[in-house]
């Protein structure tokens, strides 16, 4: 990857004068190196320019940073050092890393909009059927706690890298970067196997709401294995194709071509689901009183303590942190940006502006369908329902797909589609990453026969599992919460950036804590 020569050097090459620096312990800082660290949020700064600064943002070279974010995320300095230099022009055509990338920045609010649209997608087709069984308050307070952590701990990372490049002289270009500067070689080991494996999971995950979706839109009613009901199963075997291209094409560029899209698509999405929610605010108007669904504040307090009730809270806290997870990104986009600094207010801007969008999305599709909140909001945008269909079994679920429903259905597909051109690539990078000696410089069926396994893994995870919403609330508790809370969170302390109050040292071992029962 291409440096400016007035740039600190990648990770592992530490410049001359920063020698007696680099080996002073990470354990005991100097105290001037820890009153350095820039701990303050600037949120007024995020404004300075204009929105002609935002208008004037290129949309490729957003398109570029998001898809560079990605790899970043399981590819160190190192690792794409390496893989570049065999895979050549290739490699840097499918990852957006090109020699000139550098020569244009990302402002504050082009990280805002990178943020945005990362977190705004499908994951606002499960956020209502959150609701039901803990009631009003807990699945919320969920989301909000999730938004919370991820603005803590990029707080977190962005002051450890400000700490590690000044201490050791180092530029932290990716994620694993970053965690092998404070905790070392494993730690960045490990944190590249989560994240591979946090993508491989989501892998899985897109195409379970891909084959739902296109069901919606397009029923097959062939049955599956004696299964009369499973056209979404016909569907995950009809998409893979694509994905057979992903794997072993170069649709890395489709992203960047497509990324003016990126806006569009996210501000359709959420105004289609605030009108599918309101639609079943409108709907359940019309049902008879006795026949509406129920409400509830709390659980039961008998329920509390049940094992039952511990494995709902778990899965809706690891869905809720699920929307949020992207700090994995943070080390790359950090690199990109005019002015370093902005990026914990610009992250935290982002996080929070998604928080107000997912919320009404809750509390009226709850408010609307009740105890009958369908897992994918689309299936129940729905009219021309049969007579007397709310004492139908999933009455929701009946009649034929609204308009509404339909284009909320395409949006978030196409959305889905264009992304896993870069989610997959990365994926298949990353795997040949960690097994270099047998993917990269092994017989050349071995890295064809591995990108064969990923799609048929794919497929068997779509036709197996029912619920993209378990899916990824699974792939959040097992992987996105090593690299999204744990790591930064232990890098911090380990590496003694900064004194926190004994209040904050509580919050961060009460997170840790959360994480392990989760």
């Amino acid at each position: 990857m291409a440096l400016h020569g007035s740039s600190p050097q990648v990770l592992g090459a530490v410049h001359a004068d920063a020698a007696t620096a680099s080996s002073t312990p990470p354990s005991s800082p100097a105290r001037s190196d820890v009153d350095d660290v820039d701990w303050d949020l600037d949120f007024a700064g995020l404004w300075e320019g204009g929105w002609e600064e935002l208008l004037r943002e290129d949309a490729e070279q957003i398109g570029e940073a998001y898809q560079a974010s990605i790899l970043g995320g399981v590819l160190g300095a190192d690792d794409e050092h390496e893989i570049e230099e065999e895979m050549g022009e290739g490699f840097k055509e499918s990852s957006g890393h090109r020699e000139g990338r550098r020569e244009h920045k990302l402002s504050a609010k082009g990280l805002i909009s990178n943020f945005v649209l990362s977190i705004v997608g499908s994951t606002v087709l499960g956020l209502a059927s959150q609701m039901p069984r803990l009631g009003w308050i807990l699945p919320p307070i969920s989301v909000v706690a999730g938004c919370i952590i991820v603005s803590e701990n990029t707080r977190l990372v962005t002051a450890t890298i400000d700490k590690l490049q000044a201490q050791k002289g180092i530029t932290v270009l990716a994620y694993p970067d970053f965690v092998r500067g404070a905790l070392g070689i494993w730690g960045k080991r490990i944190s590249s196997a989560t994240s591979m494996l946090a993508l491989l999971g989501m892998m899985c995950t897109t195409l379970v709401l891909e084959a739902q979706n296109f069901n919606f839109l397009l029923p097959v009613h062939w049955s599956w294995f004696g299964c009369n009901a499973c056209g979404h199963k016909w569907w995950a075997v009809f998409l893979t194709p694509i994905g057979l291209a992903y794997v072993f094409g170069n649709p890395g560029i489709l992203m960047k071509r497509a990324a003016f899209l990126g806006p569009i698509v996210c501000i359709l999405t959420i105004i289609l689901a605030w009108m599918g929610v309101g639609m079943s605010v409108a709907a359940s108007t019309a049902m008879p009183e006795v026949c509406r669904g129920s409400h509830k504040l709390l659980p039961a307090p008998s329920e509390f303590f049940s094992v039952a009730m511990v494995l709902e809270l778990a899965k809706v806290g690891s869905y809720g942190f699920y929307n949020f997870a992207v700090i994995v990104t943070v080390p790359t986009l950090r690199n990109q940006m005019k002015n370093p600094k902005k990026t914990a207010p610009a992250a935290i801007f982002a996080y929070i502006l998604a928080l107000c969008l997912f919320l009404p999305i809750m509390f009226l599709g709850y408010l609307g369908f009740g105890n009958e909140v369908p897992e994918n909001l689309v299936d129940g945008m729905r009219d021309d329902r049969p007579s007397g269909w709310w004492a139908l079994n999933r009455s929701w679920e009946t009649g034929k797909l609204t308009v509404a429903g339909a284009c909320l259905d395409l949006i978030v597909t196409i959305n889905l589609l264009m992304t896993e051109a870069i989610y997959i690539p990365c994926t298949v990078l990353a795997i040949e990453a960690s097994f270099p000696g047998l993917f990269r410089r092994g017989p050349a069926w071995a890295s064809k026969v591995m990108r064969g396994v990923v799609v048929a893994l794919r497929l068997l995870v779509a036709v197996g599992i029912e619920s993209f919403v378990a899916m990824s609330a699974l792939v959040a508790a097992l992987f996105c919460v090593c690299n999204n809370i744990i790591f930064p969170i232990v890098a911090f302390h380990y590496f003694k950036v900064k004194k926190v109050s004994r209040l904050r040292k509580i919050c961060h071992a009460l997170v840790l804590v959360s994480c392990e029962l989760t």
